[in-house]
């Protein structure tokens, strides 16, 4: 884990699983792992992993391969892909989000889910 204290700025690559308390600016990339943003995080930066937990600040763009997650009180700003997003009550998303299916989620625009979030609709 890194603390609060901490600020970085720079290109982060990791093998396991990462957890961010501080300031990050830059690029973090733990394909096959978890990205903790803490929720004293505040991360300016491109991130790349296979699970996304965001209880911080996360501004740029996220690619979680499997799901990404964004907790009560935490921000997102930016763009999002992922096959599996979750919102919790109280989050800030002010994101572009591409879903592709999560069994083609290397495949092209194809496989993409679109979302038609239309206030007026309403289910049968």
């Amino acid at each position: 884990m890194a603390g609060e204290s901490l600020r970085i700025k720079g290109e982060i690559t990791a093998n396991e699983d990462l957890r961010f308390e501080g300031e990050i600016e830059g690029t973090i990339s733990v394909p096959e792992h978890t990205l903790i943003v803490g929720r004293t995080a505040r991360i300016h930066a491109d991130v790349q992993a296979r699970a996304i937990v965001v209880a911080g600040a996360l501004v740029g763009s996220a690619v979680a391969r499997d799901r990404c997650e964004v907790q009560e009180a935490a921000s997102v700003e930016g763009t999002i892909e992922t096959p599996k997003l979750a919102v919790k009550d109280g989050a800030s998303l002010v994101a572009k989000v591409t879903m592709p299916m999560p069994s083609d989620a290397e495949a092209s625009d194809a496989s993409v889910v679109h979302h038609d979030f239309n206030p007026q609709a309403s289910v049968a």
